[in-house]
């Protein structure tokens, strides 16, 4: 079983960090060893699944929109477990990159009820994640570049 470790400073420690090439061919094996960290922890099936998606599409996202085709730039991907005052403990998946940012309120909503011919393309993998997260914040910064937070509570019901 993975457990929470904290430093004095009471900052969780990483269960998983990597910090690797933005390229598609390096996801899948990420998204993958988050999930089984996320099935130790004691998720379930429905939630690793959703843990997988969003994982997936936020890299996805940065391999590519973060750089410039022909600039292949770095993302770093890593997990801890935060447990909250209230005894509850929530996984939380940060994926940064020091590509481009965006802004994240200007990502046109999808009409996921429009028909498929209907509808514009983008915006999908952003809506997806927001949808299957618990919650999801963003942090652009010039020098320690942009950042996604995604929560996902742990439930032991």
């Amino acid at each position: 079983m993975i457990e929470d470790s904290r430093s004095a400073s009471d900052t969780p420690k990483a269960l998983v960090h990597y910090r690797l090439k933005a390229v598609m061919e390096n996801v899948p094996g990420v998204t993958k060893h988050i999930a089984r960290v996320a099935q130790e922890l004691g998720f379930g099936p429905h939630a690793l699944y959703q843990i997988e998606l969003a994982i997936d599409e936020a890299c996805a996202n940065v391999v590519e929109h973060a750089y410039p085709r022909e600039a292949q730039g770095e993302m770093e991907i890593s997990c801890y477990l935060d447990t909250g005052a209230q005894g509850g403990q929530t996984l939380v998946i940060r994926v940064r990159d020091w590509g481009t940012g965006f802004d994240p309120g200007a990502v046109e909503k999808p009409d996921v009820d429009a028909r498929l011919e209907d509808r514009g393309l983008g915006g999908l993998g952003l809506f997806l994640v927001e949808q299957v997260m618990d919650r999801v914040t963003f942090n652009f910064d010039p020098r320690q570049g942009n950042e996604l937070l995604m929560f996902k509570r742990l439930d032991l019901d």
